[in-house]
């Protein structure tokens, strides 16, 4: 790298004010020009991405966490620029499936030898003020109870917080808010359309969301979809539970006999609202962890990728067995 340009978000700056110097100056010392700007308010970080990736920089990176990330991917998608990450975030779950260091000056060290790894992407169309709106998204998308404990979070101020706001807001959550169905139509990776109803499903896009193994992968050109069926908030529970602690979603484990969430390997899935149903409050839909709407969303594979900096790929080990031929060759190239 020669030349990057360096997105910084200032809602994580560090309390001495001296980390970002000393990330400058790693870059600086291997020779490598760096232009340094804020990521800004609205979501700007995405334009000012798209403007760097036009100026032919050779690579952006990424001083923020996952919300920002999810910010600059709007702009970036499709770009042959690399991206790279250094995690000033609450979850950080995309430096931790890049296996990026969690020091802050081991990244920057690490993003010199870094290589770009390409990532398909995920895509969200939801209901947002004013009528539909479409999102890119890297790790997850989902509606319902999960959905509305990162919403608390965010009211929590997890960013002065840490991931105490999210223990706190799953906790809220999971006894106090509303559970309620939706429906969804899925479409696996052998093409099979299935209809079916449920108060929680996530599209995962990773193999580690922070303690849980959903059984995803970065590299995997489908999305890994757990659900919860009905509208129980005792098997919410349990299946919070069973992933976290147990295991459940792993590829490598046989589903257990009376699992409280389904795992399966989709390409799309359709959330929308019950027809005739008065919900007390709306459902809620996010992407990377950013509300984006409410009530319903279509979650599918996107016809784009972006070239992450990242370590040699360890979370690729794919079981062909549980896929359509045709994404086995698309896996396999």
């Amino acid at each position: 790298m020669r030349r990057i340009l360096l997105l910084a978000n200032p809602l994580f700056a560090t309390p001495d004010g001296r980390a970002l110097p000393r990330i400058l100056r790693v870059f600086e010392e291997a020779g490598v020009e760096v232009e340094v700007l804020e990521t800004g308010a609205n979501r700007a970080a995405g334009a000012k991405a798209r403007r760097a990736a036009a100026q032919d920089v050779d690579a952006i990176i990424v001083c923020g966490g996952d919300g920002t990330i999810f910010d600059v991917l709007q702009g970036l998608a499709g770009s042959d620029v690399p991206l790279g990450i250094i995690p000033f975030g609450t979850g950080n779950v995309l430096a931790q499936n890049l296996k990026v260091p969690g020091n802050l000056i081991e990244a920057a060290r690490w993003l010199l030898t870094a290589t770009p790894r390409l990532v398909p992407l995920g895509k969200i169309t939801c209901c947002a003020v004013g009528g539909q709106q479409t999102w890119f998204f890297a790790m997850a998308a989902g509606m319902g109870v999960h959905a509305a404990m990162m919403e608390v979070a965010r009211r929590n101020h997890k960013d002065r917080t840490g991931r105490l706001a999210y223990f706190a807001a799953g906790f809220n959550v999971l006894f106090t808010h509303p559970v309620q169905e939706f429906e969804l139509e899925i479409t696996t990776v052998e093409g099979e359309i299935l209809r079916r109803r449920a108060s929680e499903m996530i599209a995962v896009r990773v193999a580690e969301l922070n303690m849980w193994r959903p059984g995803g992968s970065l590299d995997f050109p489908f999305l890994r979809l757990a659900t919860v069926e009905g509208a129980s908030r005792s098997r919410l529970a349990q299946a919070s539970f069973q992933a976290l602690l147990l295991g459940a979603g792993q590829r490598d484990r046989q589903p257990r006999k009376h699992a409280a969430a389904r795992y399966e390997d989709v390409l799309r899935v359709k959330c929308s609202p019950i027809p005739g149903v008065k919900y007390q409050v709306p459902i809620a839909v996010e992407a990377d962890g950013e509300i984006l709407g409410a009530t319903c969303a279509t979650i599918e594979m996107a016809n784009a990728s972006v070239r992450f900096l990242s370590s040699p790929a360890t979370d690729n080990v794919i079981n062909r067995q549980s896929t359509h031929p045709s994404i086995r060759q698309s896996i396999e190239g």
